[in-house]
């Protein structure tokens, strides 16, 4: 899963109300802060966001592409 497919997930999890809101990913280790709706913001390894990520998926939520990304 590549960072651009990553982003559109966690802004369609965003939309959906299951985050707060996520910031990433951080260069050195590509890595994501997420922040759950009803826990802290925490830092998590590419791993895990992207198994998150097809966790989202499976719970329907759509991922959200910028109208900048539509047109690559």
């Amino acid at each position: 899963m590549i960072d651009r497919e990553i982003r559109a997930m966690l802004r369609g999890a965003t939309a959906a109300d299951f985050l707060i809101g996520w910031q990433g990913p951080h260069l050195m280790a590509r890595s994501y802060c997420l922040t759950p709706k009803h826990a802290e913001p925490q830092e998590r390894p590419l791993d895990y966001v992207i198994g998150y990520c097809e966790m989202l998926a499976e719970a329907g939520v759509e991922p959200l592409y910028p109208e900048s990304d539509l047109t690559l």
